[in-house]
């Protein structure tokens, strides 16, 4: 499997995207799933069913985060990284929330942030943690240096 740096530009753009999208979504579920088990643990299924419905609608966000990560994947210098892939994740929650809104009769906002505050905290974490600083990596040595090896001696003794 390639690393980052050797894929292009818009597929690891792409892959940290979709990185965040799961992490984020993952992360979203678990903790309704934790938050409604608190009081009646046989309600499991109601965040598992919020959670599958999250994943399908945020993947149809996904597009448009594209182009912000790969802004922070040029930018990258710790902050300025981290502060694109933040706006990224605000402006593509806050979309999806407004087509939530304005689409769907979900009801009130209140209702709907309460569902969509794990996914927007785990969504930032994710974030943070997929354009966290890397280490600074260590130049090899050139490929024909790996290659060369002494010559054998033609005076056994000598060697």
């Amino acid at each position: 499997m390639p690393t980052s740096a050797q894929l292009p530009a818009h597929l690891t753009a792409t892959r940290r995207t979709l990185t965040v999208w799961l992490l984020s979504n993952l992360g979203g579920t678990a903790w309704l799933v934790l938050d409604f088990c608190r009081y009646s643990p046989e309600d499991f299924a109601i965040p598992l069913v919020v959670g599958l419905m999250a994943a399908l609608l945020s993947l149809a966000t996904v597009p448009l985060a594209i182009p912000f990560f790969a802004m922070a994947q040029q930018q990258c210098i710790t902050w300025r990284c981290r502060l694109l892939a933040l706006a990224a994740v605000l402006l593509v929650f806050a979309l999806g929330n407004f087509a939530l809104l304005h689409l769907l009769p979900i009801g009130p906002a209140s209702s709907l942030l309460r569902f969509s505050w794990p996914y927007l905290g785990t969504a930032l974490a994710a974030a943070l943690w997929v354009y966290r600083p890397q280490p600074a990596q260590r130049r090899q040595a050139a490929p024909l240096l790996l290659t060369w090896q002494p010559r054998p001696s033609r005076h056994p003794l000598l060697a």
